[in-house]
């Protein structure tokens, strides 16, 4: 399962490196899928920028936009990833190396997990393990096969699958990876906690006991701030889960719970702050909110699983760990429907409790180890194979966000080291990649981050693909604040006429051109 599991992991990786090799291209670091407003890759992108933005002023701003924002955001992965680029890493080797690290907690987690479920029952915990992992419905595959229902309905089925995906997360996505293993952490220690095994001394009523208890509550509190703080949809669900616990307990282990859910609460209350105080969070936060899954989506994509986990729910009769196998279900789809921002995030992980569910049904029905493959295989293999070959159709194609032509990367690295201060304008989707690659911000290139980015994107696209008037082009430029215009090489219009008395000076790199412009000294800085 570990081989599986590793094999999985580097596919996508492994494959984007050895198309950039045959190209003689530059691998941007990016290796997700799924991306904002139609940029594949985009949201690693944006790490890969807060990671160098880390490494020069630890805390991190926003690079994709040039309206001022302050460097507010701290995060542990990337403060350590820029700690490494300080050292002499790149930025997108800083990040990556965090993907073995990733693959080996998401397994022992699992592994911990299955394990406290079904013991000795080696068969069982294998196929518990499996299914929290690699669980990917099948709808999305014979849909898209068949050509069957609308392209909207096909995407949120997708949409769905992917989410509950625990292996697909370690494709480019490693803090909702962490944020996810963390939470099988947090609860498998507090079970510990609650339970007080060992106890070599007596406690007070109610508190956690003995010596290894305490050690079990702290760590479950510091599991769930990590997990909080790398991925916040899982620090809801856990402050849900805690809370759910403390009632169906009446309170008995207060301390431990009240520790666990203020270690959660924490990262959320950081970025709560951040959301109300700082411009491009507050951006964010209103620009990430999305409606929740259609129900017919719900159904297919949930339907048939939450119906064989229902039938694996047992009565908990007291222990913690059942009775937070059934509260991480109840809050995860509790967390989608509260929550508008990013609803489906909040589905993340619902496999580890699912996959345990559906194995004891199966060990309930009686339905025999050849039928329990079977299903194992349909609920796994169609949908990865399906999820493997969209992503060797998307590596295949010339995307900027994965590689950039030598011409591209050498007119970037002249940016980062020559250009004069200040911002850049650049066409999409390659602006998506220049925070990253050069520590400059950019007018506009993240979906998410970006001010007004659809309505922006279509005025530099006509900007650099010649089709705009000139008065129009240099009010443009003047009004983006912007020091120096890139184009890569899908872009050849010369703006040499457009932006007449506006441009100090041109070098060409190949087929990519930068610009400098004539204001860059009243915009630097």
């Amino acid at each position: 399962m570990l081989a599986a599991l590793v094999a999985w992991s580097l596919f996508a990786l492994g494959l984007l490196l050895a198309n950039a090799a045959a190209r003689h291209a530059h691998f941007t670091g990016a290796d997700g899928l799924i991306g904002a407003d139609g940029v594949l890759g985009a949201d690693q992108l944006q790490y890969l920028a807060w990671v160098r933005d880390a490494a020069t002023h630890g805390l991190t701003s926003d690079l994709f936009t040039l309206e001022p924002n302050g460097h507010v955001y701290l995060q542990p992965l990337f403060a350590i990833s820029g700690l490494l680029v300080r050292a002499g890493l790149s930025p997108a080797l800083a990040y990556l190396l965090w993907k073995p690290v990733a693959i080996v907690v998401v397994f022992a987690s699992a592994l911990a997990w299955c394990r406290r479920a079904f013991g000795d029952q080696v068969p069982a915990r294998t196929a518990a393990v499996v299914l929290s992992l690699f669980l990917y419905s099948p709808v999305p595959a014979l849909l898209s096969w068949t050509q069957f229902g609308a392209g909207t309905f096909r995407f949120h089925t997708y949409l769905l699958a992917d989410e509950l995906l625990v292996a697909g997360k370690l494709w480019g996505y490693l803090p909702s990876a962490f944020g996810i293993a963390l939470v099988a952490v947090s609860l498998l220690a507090l079970d510990r906690a609650l339970d007080g095994r060992p106890e070599p001394r007596p406690s007070r009523a109610g508190a956690p006991g003995g010596r290894w208890s305490r050690r079990a509550a702290s760590l479950s509190a510091g599991a769930a701030l990590l997990a909080s703080w790398l991925h916040p949809w899982q620090g809801i669900t856990l402050i849900l889960i805690f809370a759910g616990l403390a009632a169906w307990r009446r309170l008995d282990g207060w301390p431990a719970l009240a520790a666990a859910a203020l270690g959660a609460a924490l990262p959320l209350g950081y970025y709560y702050v951040l959301s109300h105080t700082d411009s491009a969070w507050r951006l964010a936060a209103r620009l990430e909110v999305t409606g929740h899954l259609p129900a017919l989506a719900l159904l297919a994509g949930l339907g048939p699983l939450a119906a064989i986990a229902a039938c694996g729910a047992r009565r908990p009769r007291g222990q913690p760990f059942e009775q937070a196998l059934l509260l991480w279900v109840g809050a995860c789809f509790v967390t989608y429907f509260v929550n508008d921002t990013f609803p489906t995030h909040a589905l993340q992980g619902l496999s580890v409790p699912f996959g345990v569910m559906a194995v004891r049904a199966w060990q309930r029905l009686r339905l025999g180890a050849a039928l329990g493959l079977l299903a194992i295989s349909l609920v796994t293999v169609p949908g990865l194979a399906f999820l493997a070959r969209k992503f060797v159709l998307t590596a295949d194609s010339s995307l900027v966000q994965y590689y950039l032509p030598s011409s591209d990367a050498r007119a970037l690295r002249w940016v980062a080291d020559h250009a004069p201060a200040g911002g850049v304008l650049a066409p999409t989707p390659f602006a998506a990649v220049i925070p990253s690659q050069t520590g400059r911000a950019v007018w506009v290139g993240h979906g998410y981050w970006s001010r007004d980015y659809a309505g922006r994107a279509r005025q530099v696209d006509r900007l650099f693909g010649g089709r705009m008037r000139p008065a129009a082009a240099r009010d443009l430029v003047r009004s983006t604040g912007a020091s120096v215009l890139v184009a890569d090489c899908g872009h050849r219009a010369d703006l040499a006429r457009e932006l007449a008395g506006e441009v100090a000076s041109t070098r060409r790199f190949g087929c990519a051109r930068v610009w400098v412009l004539r204001a860059a000294g009243a915009h630097a800085g």
